[in-house]
């Protein structure tokens, strides 16, 4: 099926920004709410997107392909203002778990001047708070992966688990109601699974892009996340 000229300028939003909103569409284009929502059917039937909570998204291997540098880039006025209201649920001289998500890598650098233990399966992670003498900085080690720059696998796993841990900081690749908190990567997703399991605060940072969208592995149920953070558009 061929794709319109404005089909075509929004897929090249998503691949550039990795999502698109719906009234962003509506006030670029000078059209309806109801054409972009379907010009937006017509790319997700090709298979070409996914559509989500009040916009759309790539598909999931494709989001898989992104490496770490491209999705931070994303949404970046939304994952540090997430990221902020975060750092305010801090408590010193906690244990927490930062994961290897973009939003969470935001955290990192938002991080509060008080004494924590930070336990982290990302590379990116450990290289933004080398220099931080406040805080126990700890890396779990495991199976590198280069495009998201963490550790995930057995290791990564046994070492999160010998701490006692009040609060994790996860991000998601989606979030539904149904089908609960989504990762595209299964190394990371089991890794969160395991965690969820062990831990006294779950905190899901996500921005509004993944809300309602689905993805590979589920690694929670809705009812296991005690805190979701997300931006005003959610």
């Amino acid at each position: 099926m061929p794709i319109s000229e404005r089909q075509r300028q929004i897929l090249r939003r998503i691949h550039d920004d990795g999502f698109v909103r719906n009234f962003d569409l509506v006030e670029a284009f000078g059209v309806s709410d109801e054409t972009i929502r379907k010009d937006l059917t017509v790319l997700e039937q090709l298979g070409r997107v996914v559509r989500n909570h009040g916009g759309a998204i790539l598909p999931e291997h494709d989001r898989l392909d992104l490496p770490l540098p491209e999705r931070t880039s994303v949404n970046e006025r939304e994952k540090d203002l997430i990221a902020l209201a975060a750092a305010d649920l801090l408590s010193s001289r906690e244990t927490i778990f930062l994961d290897a998500s973009s939003t969470v890598l935001r955290l990192a650098e938002h991080l509060p001047p008080i004494p924590l233990t930070v336990v982290t399966n990302a590379h990116h992670i450990v290289v933004t708070l080398a220099d931080r003498n406040d805080l126990t900085l700890v890396c779990t080690g495991g199976t590198y992966e280069n495009q998201s720059r963490s550790y995930t696998g057995a290791m990564a796993e046994n070492a999160s688990s010998r701490f006692v841990i009040r609060s994790a900081f996860l991000g998601v690749d989606a979030l539904d109601p149904d089908h609960g908190a989504m990762d595209v990567n299964h190394g990371h997703g089991v890794l969160k699974e395991r965690l969820i399991e062990r831990v006294d605060r779950v905190i899901v940072l996500s921005d509004s892009t993944k809300l309602g969208a689905r993805s590979a592995y589920r690694f929670a149920d809705v009812k296991d996340i005690d805190i979701l953070v997300t931006d005003s558009a959610a």
